[in-house]
């Protein structure tokens, strides 16, 4: 009986043994599947959050039309220029005579001072420089140069078709510009883009008898007809344009300007 007993108790313990092993491969697999489970949604949740920032960054861009829309909607006053030669030709010339008209007076005056030294030379006689013939080489340099500083002056840059393909890729002369005028900026838009600035941003306006003149920087500006408005009127834009630059509006209105 003692054997049959101890037989029994190994097939007992075997049993046990195979159950616990089974339990324990059970336990593993579990944990096995509950690791793996938390993998997949910590990555879920990673792929989401990458989806989100990606999302975040994507800037919608609006339909043309609607961006037109927009501003014709927001603008108080809108202008619509065609561009030509000679309106850029008569920017330039007022740019130089009225804009930056220290640098034209500062041109004149030098050539006065240098043809005052030459004169002075010469009726000072031959003993200066050396003698007649030196006194008279330099004092016809100074006079030369003075009539040259004094072409200079009156000379003012001519539209370039050539140089404009250069630059903007384009004839400029043929372009349309769009001016809207809201309460707090302007906006400018043509072939090239659009361009945004707040009033306090501008140079100066200058306003002419035909035009408006509105300047970037002292060097570049943009040219706006005054009979060009398609929302607004020119008088009540000249009452809202003044207030907005203070003594940044400038008025300029000759006869010669057209």
């Amino acid at each position: 009986m003692e054997e049959l007993k101890t037989d029994a108790n190994i097939k007992s313990n075997a049993k046990a043994k195979a159950v616990k092993k089974a339990n324990s491969s059970s336990k593993n697999k579990t944990i096995a599947k509950t690791t793996k489970t938390k993998a997949q949604v910590k990555a879920k949740n990673k792929a989401s959050k990458a989806k989100k920032e990606n999302t975040n960054n994507i800037k919608v861009k609006l339909p043309a039309d609607r961006i037109i829309k927009s501003l014709q909607k927001e603008s108080l006053y809108i202008n619509e220029t065609q561009l030509n030669v000679k309106m850029i030709n008569d920017f330039y010339k007022f740019h130089k005579r009225k804009i930056k008209r220290g640098d034209f007076y500062s041109l004149l005056l030098c050539g006065l001072i240098l043809i005052a030294f030459a004169i002075n030379f010469l009726m000072e006689g031959s003993e200066f420089f050396f003698g007649l013939v030196a006194n008279l080489a330099i004092n016809g340099f100074l006079i030369a140069l003075a009539i040259d500083l004094w072409i200079y002056a009156f000379k003012y840059q001519k539209y370039d078709k050539r140089e404009s393909k250069k630059i903007y890729n384009d004839d400029i002369s043929t372009f349309m510009n769009y001016y809207y005028f809201k309460d707090e900026k302007l906006v400018v838009k043509n072939k090239v883009g659009t361009t945004e600035s707040d009033y306090d941003c501008l140079e100066a306006i200058y306003e002419t008898k035909n035009f408006y003149y509105i300047l970037i920087n002292i060097d570049n500006g943009y040219i706006m007809k005054k009979d060009a408005f398609t929302k607004g009127d020119e008088k009540d834009f000249h009452n809202f344009i003044k207030e907005k630059m203070g003594k940044n509006y400038k008025k300029r209105c000759h006869k010669k300007n057209k």
